[in-house]
């Protein structure tokens, strides 16, 4: 890797992995006609090689080799082009048919034994027979896409929409979605880089954060998290609520095997109760409401480990405002009839 991190390779060349093209965030849902909108699904993205021999494996976006965690995932040879490269997201559903992030959790940490059925919901195509696809818009690269592949199984080509993604994000609301994604239709994929050409819009508040330390309780009371900002770490309050059994041994384990005798935040925040530090290499993702003016989280529920991110990656997403249903001025990018779920 290079100093800043990111995986480079020839796109000529077939690859051994890939870190994924990640979105910036809106601050509110938009529309345009430059635009197509897909539901942001609550999983863990993953991207899926299906070699030249047709093996098949597959890695998280923190490059995280999960193939036998998903042994499901190997009859993908029989539905995809050897030598392809797919973007996605692996979603486990609840019975409602929404997307589960515990019950994923839960499922990714049994190994092996699929009782949690999974699916896979491929919405990019990276490398298609050998050939490179990052150059390609998006609009094509999606069109290949769905011709490719034959979906079936636990592989998925989920719809999106065009220019109505008001309408799209009150529908994911109305279902309890997370929210949408909004990508400009001539947008190239850039591995490794959070491009301004792909929006997320969340209709729950959600994020990751690095765990600074715990306060006493049996295995802990509650986690210390923060965010990096201009190279510092930066305290944002801490998460009581929201931990399963399973979720309390795992975190209890791991922060006791982190422990460290000075804090590691700066600058070193002033404390009035009993604290216990941790190196900062623990992510977890957290449900909040907003952010408080002093830079804290208001009502933080745990929402899970993400051992797939990496701490660095940690920032405090500042919304892209949108005005009046469109980008805004500076901005890099200047009929619906069925939902893609």
């Amino acid at each position: 890797m290079d100093a800043a991190g990111q995986l480079s390779f020839e796109h000529e060349a077939f690859p051994t992995a890939v870190r994924p093209m990640q979105a910036v965030a809106a601050e509110a849902p938009f529309s345009a006609d430059d635009y197509i909108f897909e539901v942001k699904w609550d999983g863990l993205r993953a991207l899926v090689f299906v070699e030249p021999d047709g093996s098949v494996h597959v890695h998280d976006r923190g490059l995280n080799d999960i193939t036998t965690t998903v042994p499901e995932m190997q009859a993908l040879a029989a539905q995809v082009p050897p030598a392809t490269v797919l973007d996605g997201e692996l979603v486990a559903t609840d019975p409602d048919g929404r997307p589960d992030y515990q019950a994923l959790r839960e499922r990714l940490a049994a190994q092996p034994g699929p009782e949690i059925p999974l699916a896979y919901l491929a919405f990019d195509l990276l490398y298609l027979e050998g050939k490179s696809q990052l150059r390609q818009t998006l609009m094509r690269r999606k069109a290949r896409l769905r011709k490719a592949v034959d979906s079936g199984g636990v592989l998925f080509v989920p719809d999106h929409i065009a220019r109505e993604g008001v309408e799209l994000f009150e529908a994911c609301l109305e279902r309890g979605l997370e929210g949408v994604m909004a990508k400009h239709v001539e947008s190239t994929y850039v591995p490794g880089q959070r491009s301004p050409f792909w929006l997320k819009v969340k209709a729950v508040k959600s994020d990751d954060f690095v765990v600074t330390g715990w306060t006493p309780g049996q295995p802990f009371g509650a986690l210390l998290v923060g965010y990096y900002e201009r190279g510092r770490l930066l305290p944002c309050g801490s998460v009581s609520g929201g931990f399963g059994h399973e979720a309390y041994a795992a975190l209890g384990e791991r922060l006791a095997e982190l422990a460290i005798a000075e804090c590691p935040l700066e600058p070193v925040p002033v404390v009035t109760a009993p604290v216990l530090w941790v190196r900062p290499e623990l992510v977890i993702s957290v449900r909040y409401s907003e952010w408080s003016a002093d830079g804290t989280l208001r009502f933080p529920i745990f929402n899970g480990l993400r051992n797939e991110v990496h701490p660095a990656e940690c920032v405090r997403h500042r919304p892209r405002v949108v005005i009046g249903g469109h980008p805004p001025p500076d901005s890099p990018v200047h009929g619906l009839t069925r939902f893609p779920f």
